[in-house]
Order: structure tokens, then C-alpha cells, then sequence
């Protein structure tokens, strides 16, 4: 009995190999296109549409009878890298957060030539003109000094802090690509030291004019 059941799972595994190797295309036939994640996946998931009409890979050619070759049907290029070809993300964690990164690389550079946000850094004195959403959408203009920023892709924010009067100082951080900045402003810059200037709260308001 053991020995018939031996028997049948080799020829099984025989069967699986030949199968296997009948529906794999050879590693010539497979082209790897670089392709935004961000136009075949979405942050709710797939798109409605299928993969396989986003583009194809052509098969390897038959040899018909009058010699000339004829290409097979072309087999659906999947929107993710095979595993096969990945060198140090074959574990399932690092492979999430490499999707994860390239969506937000890929998202950060939409929005930044979208949205053309000036270069700044700590230092710098800006003006911001806001859309308030409590406030049927007017417009309200901010000024302060940039005294943090924060680089985490499109997670980025600044915190301006500015002194007004006896009410004393009023600090407010930011989203960079924040839909509700209308505009935004440099007025002037300043050559510092430290990536974060905190230092600038027990200072006067003499400090924070531009």
C-alpha cells in the first residue's frame, strides 16, 4: 500500500513539473516594463478594470508550415514585479513597505508639480494665504518664521511661529501639500545653523520681523 501510493505521488509531481513547465514562458519572453504604480493601483485598491488589458507581453513564435514564424497570443504583463526577479525584497514585509514608498514618491512628485511650492528651510520668513473651510472658503493670510521642518515625503510639514502683540507668540505647523494653501510666499531668508530653531521662543519680537 505504501509503496503504490510512493508510485502515484511521483508520478503526480511528474505531471505538476510537466504542467508547469508547459504554461511558464521563457525568461527572453518576459519583458519588465517600468510603469507608475500610481496608474495601475489606486489607494482603494485595484481600479475596476482588469490588468491584463493595461498591456501584454508577446509570447514566442510558432513555426507554421510555410516556414514563416507566427506569434502566439500575447500573454497580460501583471502590474507587480515577479518574484524572481526582486533581489532584496523577497519577505513580505520588505516588498509591502518598497510599494508602500514608491507610491508615495510617485504621489509627492504629482503633487509638487502640481502645486509648485517654493523652496524654503528654517530661517526663512513666509506668508501663507489659507482657505478655511469653516469660514465659507475665505481667504486669510499667516505670516511667521520658519522655525521646524519636517521631510516625510508627502507627510511633510513646517511650523512658522509669529508674535502678535500682547497676545504673545502663536505657532502653527503646516501640511506642505496641504489642499487649503492657496499661496505661498518667501519674503525673505536667513542663513542658520540648526534644522530646528526652538530657540526662537525666548526671543523678542525684534526677531521675527522681516
Amino acid at each position: 500500500m505504501a509503496q503504490a501510493l510512493r508510485q502515484a505521488l511521483c508520478r503526480t509531481r511528474g505531471v505538476l513539473s510537466l504542467v508547469n513547465q508547459a504554461w511558464t514562458p521563457p525568461h527572453a519572453a518576459v519583458q519588465l516594463e517600468s510603469r507608475a504604480l500610481t496608474s495601475l493601483l489606486s489607494f482603494r485598491g485595484f481600479r475596476q478594470q482588469p490588468w491584463a488589458s493595461q498591456g501584454a507581453v508577446p509570447g514566442p513564435s510558432s513555426q507554421q508550415a510555410d516556414g514563416t514564424s507566427a506569434p502566439l497570443p500575447a500573454s497580460p504583463l501583471p502590474p507587480w514585479t515577479p518574484t524572481r526577479e526582486l533581489q532584496k525584497r523577497k519577505f513580505l514585509p520588505k516588498r509591502m513597505q518598497h510599494l508602500l514608498t514608491t507610491l508615495e514618491d510617485e504621489r509627492q512628485a504629482a503633487l509638487a508639480g502640481e502645486l509648485q511650492r517654493p523652496d524654503f528651510g528654517p530661517g526663512d520668513m513666509i506668508e501663507l494665504r489659507l482657505s478655511v473651510p469653516e469660514n465659507k472658503r475665505r481667504v486669510t493670510v499667516f505670516k511667521g518664521l520658519c522655525i521646524a521642518k519636517r521631510n516625510r515625503s508627502v507627510r511633510t510639514t513646517f511650523t512658522l511661529r509669529n508674535l502678535f502683540g500682547a497676545s504673545g507668540g502663536v505657532e502653527r505647523t503646516f501640511p506642505l501639500y496641504s489642499p487649503h494653501i492657496v499661496e505661498m510666499k518667501v519674503l525673505s531668508s536667513r542663513k542658520v545653523r540648526r534644522a530646528k530653531l526652538y530657540y526662537m521662543r525666548d526671543r523678542t519680537a525684534k526677531e521675527y520681523r522681516s
